[in-house]
Parts: structure tokens; sequence; C-alpha cells
């Protein structure tokens, strides 16, 4: 499973992956980022960690969506 981040860089949201500088997709706004980045793993496996904009974790999400440990039983 890859590993993906979304943090606040230089006055804008970026989707990196883990271990890469290079930004896969930037936005304006938190809730931009968050909507393109759920675009573009539709056809990934993987984990995205969402930081806020101090660079704090705040959230984890799998993809598919049913990867998501908080969906499982146990």
């Amino acid at each position: 499973m890859q590993n993906y981040h979304v943090i606040h860089e230089d006055g804008r949201w970026v989707l990196k992956e883990e271990g890469d500088r290079r930004v896969l997709i930037e936005a304006a706004t938190r809730e931009e980022i968050l909507n393109e980045t759920r675009d573009y793993m539709k056809l990934r496996t993987a984990s995205v960690k969402i930081h806020d904009k101090d660079g704090g974790l705040e959230e984890e999400r799998c993809y598919p969506r049913d990867q998501d440990p908080r969906a499982t039983c146990g």
C-alpha cells in the first residue's frame, strides 16, 4: 500500500507521495485538496495522512474506503 500526505506548504495545500518531493496535486483550500485527493485515489490502494496547517497529523484515510480500519470489525 502506498502512502501519501496532504500538507500545507508555501500558502497552498498539496498532495505528495511519501518519500517523493514532487507535488501531485495542489489547491488553494483544504476542502479543494481533499476533494481532488478523493478523486485521485479512486483507482489506487493507498493510505492518505492528512495534516493540519501546522504540520500535525490530523487524520488518516485508506483507499479504497472499504480498506479503512474503522470500517472493519475487530
